[in-house]
C-alpha cells in the first residue's frame, strides 16, 4: 500500500526551504534576483542573463528601468543596505547577448493596442512572441514615458524596437476617438488600453471612469474583452507597467484560448516571503555606489553580487547530520522517500535514506516551521513495512537483542528481598545493567534503604527498538510483557533509568505511574558520591528534551557532589542525539558514529552523561565520558570511569546475564542455571578479528553454536597446509561461517568469521527468521 499523498501535503507546508526569497516574491515581475546575483558574483554572466531573459521582458531594456523595489526588502537590508539588483541587471545586459528570440507561428488571433508606454510594449513583446498579431496605435514616438529617461541608452531602446518588429508587431500612429477604438474592436479579438501612456487617458476614448477601472487580478474592465492598464497612487513607477504589461497578456491570452483570466493567477502577486533566513555572524559589507551609476562596471557589479547572503533557512541541516550527509533538506527527503515507498516497480533505492534518521526531535525544535522530520520518517518506515518495503536486515541484530532481553529464560521480576508487595518498581531498562552492573546494584540498594513500601526490580526491554523499527505488532508483544511484569508485581509506580524508556511508556504505557530515576535520586538523602575534578560539560540525551524536571534534578544531583558542568548551548530542549535513537546506529553505523562525533565538536571538554547509552557511544568515538552513576555509587575513580570503553555487542549481552545471575544470587539466593555444553565452548579471538566481528555483529555465542554444530557434523572445509577449519551453520535468516583451529586443551582459536543471507543448500539450520512472527506482517502482507 503505497503512502497515502496527504502526509505529504501535510508535511510539506512547515519545511519553508525551497521558498523564494522575498527579493524575488515582493518584485511585480518575480525575477530571481538571488539566483542573478549569485551567477554575478562568480562572474558567469552568461547563465546570468539566461536568468534575465526569463524573467524581464523586452530584452534586456528593462535592466536599465528598473527601480529596484526587491532592496527595500532584501535580508541584508536589516544589517546595513540591500543588494543593488537593478545594477547588477545594467551590467549583464550591457555586457551579453540576448538568447535568440523564436516566436510561435501566427496564431491569427489580433489584438489591438491603444498608447505606446510601457505596458504597452511589454504586452506587444509577450503576445507577439506567441504569434498572436499585435498592433500598437499611439500618438506621438513610442515609448511614453521611456522617452528622454537619462539611464536608457539610445541603442538599447533602438535594438528593442527592431526585436518588436522581428516579432511582427505594428506601430499605427492615430488620434485617439471613441471611433478609433470601436474600429479596432471590430477588427480584433481582444484590445489593451495602455493608460500608463502619458498621450492616453480614457476621455479620449469616450469612456468614464468607471469603465475604465480593471480587475484586480485580469486588469479586464466591464467592456467585453478590453484591458486596460491599472491606476497606480503615487509615483508611477515602470517595474508597475511592466508587470501590468506582462499579467495583460496573460490574461488576453487565456481568453483566446477560452480559459478563464480570472483563475490561478496568486503567484502573479507581489507577497511576503516565508523563507526564513538567519542574520546570525552575517558580517556588515555595506554597498559600495560605482563611480558612473548609470555605466557601472563588472567589478563594481561583481562586488555587489558579493553582498547577497544567499537567502536560504538550512537552520535544521545546519545542525543534523542525517540531512548534511544525504544533501537534501526535511522537505526534499520527504519527497524522495514518499517516492520511493510509491514506486511500483524496479528498485526502492532511498530505503536507506528512511531508516538512517534518528528521529530525536532537534529538526522540529530549530525549524522556523516546526517541520518534524522524524515523525515524517516514522510514518514512512510504518508504511515500509506494511508494504513489506522494509528490509527486516536494518533492524534485525537490535530487535534479536529486545527479544533475548524479553525472553521468559532473561526477564524477570521480584519483590525486595524479605517483602511480598512493591510500591515501586526499578525499572533499569536493557543496557544500564550491562555496561554499569555494579552502581546499579548500588542504586538499588539505594533506594530500597530510603523509599517506603517496598522496591521491587525487573530486568527487561521497554520495546523501544520495536517502536523504532516500525513493527507494530512486535511492539504490542512488547508492551504486552512489560505490563504483564507491572501486574505481577502489583501495579507499583515505575523508577525509570533510561530516557528512551520513559518516552516509550508515555506513548504506549500511559496507565503506568513512572517517575526517572532522577527525579527520585533528587528527593533522596545524597550518597557519598565523588566529583571528577574537573568541569565536565553536560550531555542531555535526546530523548529527554522535554523533561525539564529531570534535567534540572540531573544538575542538582551534580550539585550535591560538588561536580562543576559546562552548559553546552545544544542541551536540554535543543539536546543532540549520539545516534542511537531511531535505530539509526543500527542501519547506518557510519551515520551512527557521525551523530557522536557531531556532539563531540560542542565541546573539547570530558562529558558527563546520564544515559548509558549516549556514555558509552560518545566514549567510543574518543572522548573520555562519565555516567552520574559513576560519580553518585563510584565503583572505581571518576578518572578511570571516564576512560572504561564501551563494551562491544558480545560483552553487553554477556555483561546482561552475568548480572542478572549475579543478582538474582546475591539478593534472593537463586542459583544460576549451569552453563550449557555451547556456553562450555572455549575461544580465543585476537583483537583485530573482535574488532572486524563487532562490525559485522557477529556474537561469541553464534561462533560457538556454530562450533558447537561442527562437533556433531564436523567442519565443512579443511585446509591441507595450515589445518584450519572452515565451519558454517544457518540457525536463522543468516548464515555464519567461522574459520578455526582445534586447541591442544580443547579451545578454539577464531582465525575469521563472516555471514550472510544466502542460502548456501548443505548448511546446516533451520533458518528461520526470529523476529519474523513478531514484525507486523500476515502470510499475504499486509499488517496482523
Amino acid at each position: 500500500m503505497p503512502m497515502h499523498p496527504q502526509i505529504l501535503r501535510d508535511f510539506d507546508p512547515h519545511c519553508v526551504q525551497d521558498e523564494p526569497p522575498a527579493c524575488q516574491t515582493q518584485c511585480p515581475l518575480h525575477l530571481d534576483a538571488r539566483g542573478l546575483a549569485g551567477l554575478m558574483a562568480e562572474g558567469k554572466l552568461k547563465e546570468a542573463r539566461k536568468i534575465i531573459d526569463r524573467y524581464l521582458p523586452l530584452n534586456g531594456l528593462t535592466a536599465y528601468l528598473c527601480e529596484g523595489p526587491c532592496g527595500r526588502h532584501c535580508r541584508r537590508s536589516e544589517l546595513d543596505q540591500g543588494v543593488d539588483v537593478p545594477l547588477l541587471e545594467r551590467v549583464c545586459v550591457a555586457q551579453t547577448q540576448a538568447a535568440r528570440l523564436m516566436p510561435l507561428p501566427r496564431s491569427g488571433q489580433a489584438v489591438a493596442v491603444f498608447g505606446a508606454g510601457l505596458s504597452s510594449l511589454t504586452l506587444a513583446w509577450e503576445l507577439g512572441k506567441k504569434g498572436h498579431q499585435v498592433t500598437i496605435y499611439h500618438t506621438g514616438p513610442a515609448g511614453g514615458r521611456l522617452v528622454g529617461h537619462p539611464g536608457l541608452p539610445a541603442q538599447a531602446w533602438l535594438e528593442t524596437l527592431e526585436w518588436l518588429d522581428k516579432l511582427r508587431v505594428v506601430f499605427e500612429e492615430v488620434a485617439f476617438s471613441p471611433a478609433a477604438l470601436a474600429e479596432a474592436r471590430a477588427g480584433s479579438q481582444s484590445v489593451y488600453l495602455g493608460f500608463d501612456d502619458p498621450a492616453l487617458t480614457p476621455e479620449l476614448l469616450g469612456l468614464s471612469a468607471a469603465e475604465a477601472e480593471v480587475s484586480p487580478v485580469s486588469l479586464l474592465t466591464s467592456q467585453d474583452k478590453i484591458l486596460a492598464a491599472p491606476f497606480h497612487p503615487g509615483p508611477p513607477r515602470f517595474v508597475d507597467e511592466l508587470a501590468a504589461g506582462k499579467r495583460a497578456a496573460g490574461s488576453i491570452d487565456r481568453l483566446l484560448q477560452g480559459v478563464s483570466p480570472e483563475v490561478a493567477r496568486v503567484a502573479e502577486e507581489t507577497y511576503p516571503s516565508r523563507l526564513y533566513t538567519s542574520l546570525a555572524d552575517i558580517p556588515v559589507k555595506s554597498t559600495q555606489p560605482p563611480a558612473d551609476p548609470w555605466v557601472p562596471t563588472l567589478a563594481e557589479a561583481q562586488a555587489e553580487a558579493q553582498r547577497c547572503l544567499p537567502c536560504q533557512c538550512l537552520e535544521c541541516v545546519k545542525q543534523c547530520v542525517y540531512l548534511q550527509h544525504y544533501l537534501t533538506f526535511p522537505k526534499k527527503a520527504a519527497r524522495e522517500i514518499f517516492n520511493n515507498i510509491s514506486t511500483a516497480l524496479g528498485n526502492r533505492t532511498s530505503n536507506i535514506l528512511a531508516l538512517s534518521c534518528a528521529e530525536c526531535g532537534l529538526c522540529r525544535e530549530i525549524c522556523p516551521g516546526q517541520a518534524d522530520t522524524g515523525q515524517f520518517v516514522h510514518q514512512a518506515r510504518q508504511e515500509m513495512v506494511y508494504g513489506r518495503h522494509m528490509p527486516i536486515s536494518a533492524h534485525e541484530f537490535a530487535l534479536e537483542d529486545m527479544a533475548f532481553i524479553n525472553s521468559p529464560e532473561f526477564s524477570f521480576f521480584r519483590h525486595q528481598p524479605g517483602r511480598e508487595t512493591s510500591a515501586y518498581l526499578f525499572f533499569p531498562g536493557c543496557q544500564l545493567p550491562a555496561s554499569l552492573p555494579v552502581a546499579t546494584e548500588s542504586v538499588y540498594s539505594h533506594l530500597q534503604n530510603h523509599l517506603e513500601g517496598g522496591v521491587g526490580f525487573a530486568l527487561a526491554c521497554c520495546g523501544a527498538p520495536a517502536r523504532w523499527a516500525a513493527r507494530p505488532k512486535l511492539t504490542t508483544r512488547m508492551v504486552e510483557t512489560v505490563r504483564g511484569l507491572w501486574a505481577s508485581a502489583g501495579q507499583p509506580r515505575v523508577i525509570l533509568a533510561c530516557a528512551s524508556c520513559a518516552v516509550f511508556f508515555q506513548a504506549e504505557l500511559p496507565e503506568i505511574p513512572v517517575e526517572t530515576l532522577w527525579n527520585v535520586l533528587a528527593a533522596l538523602p545524597r550518597p557519598a558520591g565523588a566529583a571528577a575534578g574537573e568541569v565536565l560539560a553536560i550531555h542531555d540525551p535526546c530523548a529527554a528534551r522535554h523533561d525539564q524536571a529531570t534535567q534540572a534534578s540531573v544538575r542538582e544531583l551534580a550539585q550535591k557532589i560538588s561536580q562543576p558542568l559546562e552548559e553546552l548551548h545544544f542541551s536540554g530542549q535543543l539536546a543532540r542525539c549520539c545516534g542511537y535513537g531511531g535505530l539509526a546506529a543500527a542501519a547506518n553505523p557510519a551515520l551512527g558514529a557521525q551523530f557522536a562525533q557531531k556532539r563531540l565538536g560542542d565541546t573539547d571538554k570530558p562529558l558527563l552523561a546520564y544515559c548509558i547509552m549516549c556514555r558509552d557511544r560518545l566514549r567510543r568515538e574518543g572522548r573520555p565520558t562519565v555516567h552520574l552513576l559513576d560519580l553518585m555509587f563510584p565503583g572505581q575513580p571518576p578518572a578511570e570511569a571516564a576512560q572504561r570503553p564501551a563494551p562491544g555487542l558480545s560483552d553487553r549481552q554477556e555483561g546482561r546475564r552475568r548480572f542478572r545471575d549475579n543478582l538474582l544470587k546475591k539478593l534472593w539466593g537463586e542459583e544460576p542455571p549451569l552453563a550449557t555444553e555451547m556456553e562450555n565452548i572455549i575461544i580465543n579471538i585476537p583483537e583485530e578479528v573482535a574488532a572486524r566481528l563487532e562490525t559485522r555483529r557477529i556474537l561469541r555465542s553464534d561462533i560457538q553454536r556454530v562450533l558447537l554444530d561442527a562437533r556433531e557434523r564436523g567442519p565443512i572445509f579443511s585446509h591441507p597446509g595450515s589445518g584450519r577449519q572452515l565451519a558454517g551453520l544457518r540457525p536463522r535468516q543468516v548464515t555464519y561461517w567461522v574459520e578455526y583451529s582445534l586447541c591442544p586443551d580443547g579451545s578454539y582459536d577464531i582465525h575469521d568469521a563472516y555471514c550472510h543471507r544466502m542460502v548456501v543448500p548443505g548448511i546446516p539450520g533451520e533458518g528461520r527468521d526470529s523476529v519474523s512472527v513478531a514484525e507486523g506482517f500476515n502470510p499475504e502482507g499486509g499488517r496482523a
